[in-house]
């Protein structure tokens, strides 16, 4: 039986984990896609920085920052390997306004599990059509998997799945119990679990 699912979040609290994070990140582009499906087969050529521009950020302590671009801290990678979750970490080196540096080591995470779980037959959605030709909509990473402009009843499919990966229906990274336990057990901070559960609502254009 399905393990209960988390739609993983950030959660700000303006004390070490910051409601936005000011920064200055060297060099400006990174050498992967946000969304990177296959984050394994990336040669990483640069070293990055991140210098904090915000006088108001004092300091940082999150374990989890960030939408597109995830930050992580080494608490949570450990985390992740302990739980046998595929994954890349690339080093950030962050420094403060001040020069100083977080008692916490920093990387980018990258999700190397892409998963669609929407269980169509039992959920109830709605899918994007093309404006051209009224064309479901399809993703570009996953041409077999459709774009969902709503889901109205999120039902995941009844499967085994890893303890943390990128949802494809949903654009986010997904948990099971397991790590969200862990993750409140080791005190990991800036982590917040939204249940994918039958009161679960995905609309992109609307917020959730």
């Amino acid at each position: 039986m399905t393990d209960k699912l988390y739609s993983l979040k950030y959660e700000p609290d303006g004390n070490g984990c910051p409601h936005f994070l000011s920064e200055k990140v060297v060099p400006d582009e990174w050498e992967w896609n946000p969304y990177e499906t296959k984050p394994f087969d990336i040669e990483i050529a640069k070293r990055y920085s991140s210098k904090i521009t915000d006088k108001a950020i004092k300091f940082i302590d999150f374990d989890f920052y960030g939408t597109d671009s995830r930050y992580v801290s080494d608490k949570f990678t450990t985390l992740c390997n302990d739980l046998s979750i595929s994954f890349r970490a690339i080093p950030i080196d962050i420094t403060m306004r001040d020069g100083s540096r977080p008692e916490k080591s920093y990387f980018v995470f990258l999700s190397a599990s892409h998963i669609s779980i929407l269980d169509t037959e039992k959920s109830i959605y709605e899918i994007e059509r093309l404006k051209e030709n009224g064309a479901v909509a399809m993703h570009k990473d996953f041409p077999e998997i459709p774009v969902y402009s709503k889901i109205e009843k999120f039902i995941a499919k009844n499967l085994e799945f890893p303890h943390l990966f990128q949802c494809i229906d949903i654009y986010s990274l997904v948990c099971t119990d397991a790590f969200k336990n862990e993750s409140l057990n080791r005190n990991l901070r800036g982590l917040k679990f939204i249940p994918l559960d039958e009161g679960f609502t995905y609309d992109p254009w609307a917020g959730w």
